[in-house]
């Protein structure tokens, strides 16, 4: 007999050994035990990584329903992505991972306050949208606007960078012109976010989308 097929043929004997022994409930316990160490490591690390965690957790729990530490580790790998998730601006995945953490873990404290947070801003985002029609439009004219000052800034460390290595003040000059025009456009990006705060706090009431589109420049001022 090939000793790989021996091999196998041993280990199928010694796991039907251990069933018919009764130890399959010891196996299955080894394996949750096993299962909520590495969540709980995946946890403690000093990055958490909240998506592996949760993966063990619930492997944990598919073998084990009932077990304390993977329901109380799973919830909190949850809560802990919703609160990074409604903190990057992701707010309905947060909303979908706090609504599924309280499934677990119903009564906890800092998972109810979060999930009062993410309620509430879902309602601001409700109330803003329905009586904000160029909520929208201005929010995406804003985002290229940011993606430019951030590549910029970026333009500006690298000049500085190569000014180390070479000592050229050609570098240096660069940097200062570019500095100047970062500011220029910062200050009317301010001017712009404070112009859309004030629309947004106004509460404007619903128009015509053709009067929507032909308020849009005049909210956007350009100094």
């Amino acid at each position: 007999m090939d000793y790989s097929i021996r091999k196998l043929t041993f280990a199928l004997c010694a796991v039907a050994a251990l069933v018919s022994s009764g130890c399959a409930q010891d196996l299955t316990q080894w394996m949750v035990n096993l299962r909520t160490s590495q969540g709980d490591t995946a946890l403690a690390r000093e990055k958490p990584n909240f998506v592996e965690a949760e993966k063990e957790y619930k492997l944990a729990l598919a073998l084990d329903p009932k077990n304390t530490h993977a329901r109380a580790g799973y919830a909190k790998a949850l809560y802990l992505t919703a609160k990074e998730d409604f903190a990057t601006s992701k707010l309905d995945e947060a909303a979908s991972e706090i609504a599924e953490a309280l499934k677990y873990a119903p009564n906890e404290a800092a998972t109810l306050a979060l999930a009062n947070e993410i309620e509430k801003a879902k309602i601001r985002r409700e109330i803003v949208v329905a009586n904000y029609p160029l909520y929208g439009s201005i929010n995406a004219a804003l985002k290229p606007v940011f993606k430019q000052i951030a590549t910029s800034d970026k333009a500006i460390e690298a000049q500085v960078k190569a000014f180390s290595s070479d000592f050229d003040t050609a570098h240096l000059t660069k940097a200062i012109v570019e500095t100047y025009d970062l500011e220029e456009e910062a200050h009317r990006m301010s001017l712009r976010l404070i112009n859309y705060r004030a629309l947004v706090q106004s509460g404007q009431q619903k128009t015509t989308p053709a009067a929507a589109q032909g308020e849009a420049p005049s909210l956007l001022p350009i100094p």
